[in-house]
């Protein structure tokens, strides 16, 4: 028996630069949105636990010891129409925050139904669209702009000091300072 292909997303993956460019700005909005409502600014680190709750998503451990075959790194789901999120408990503390986080912007952005997380789709090299938005979302979700430039005016200037401030690997630190030089337009 075959297994039949997931369904393709209702988003074609190439936007005008402009469009690119009012898309960043509305995930940077929701981003903030969600923090304001479940995140008190002087706290760190970011829970993404606590933002999925407080959007009403449903978070799940899987794989781990229990479940070894567990063969995703977590994915987001519908069951009865309410959001559920799982994530593989046989990651990493930091990896984990980053699944959770990356499937909590598929729900939020409204990307609807998407393939579970693997390596391949949690970063921003990965070709399709969705999946770059959902990375973008996750790492602005978990390292806010004022937190980071926060933390670098009281001294904390290695990025390996910083991931451990956000709970976060080293490279999606490398990847969110990179989106803010570019940004800034200093890249």
């Amino acid at each position: 028996m075959s297994a039949a292909p997931f369904p393709k997303s209702r988003f074609s993956d190439a936007l005008p630069p402009e469009e690119a460019a009012a898309r960043h700005r509305l995930i940077g909005t929701i981003a903030d949105e969600l923090r304001q409502a479940h995140w008190h600014p002087a706290t760190l680190p970011v829970s993404a636990q606590d933002l999925a709750e407080g959007a009403g998503v449903e978070v799940r451990d899987r794989g781990g010891a229990q479940e070894p075959l567990y063969p995703y790194r977590g994915r987001l789901l519908y069951l009865d129409e309410r959001p559920v999120i799982e994530v593989n408990l046989g990651e990493d503390a930091a990896r984990r925050r980053i699944v959770l986080a990356h499937a909590l912007g598929h729900h939020l952005l409204g990307h609807g139904p998407v393939p579970p997380e693997t390596l391949v789709t949690l970063s921003t090299c990965c070709p399709r669209r969705i999946e770059q938005e959902a990375h973008h979302f996750a790492l602005d979700l978990l390292m806010p702009e004022v937190a980071i430039y926060r933390l670098m005016d009281h001294g904390v200037l290695s990025a390996r000091k910083l991931a451990n401030k956000f709970q976060v690997p080293e490279a999606s630190l490398h990847e969110r300072m990179q989106a803010l030089d570019r940004r800034s337009g200093y890249l």
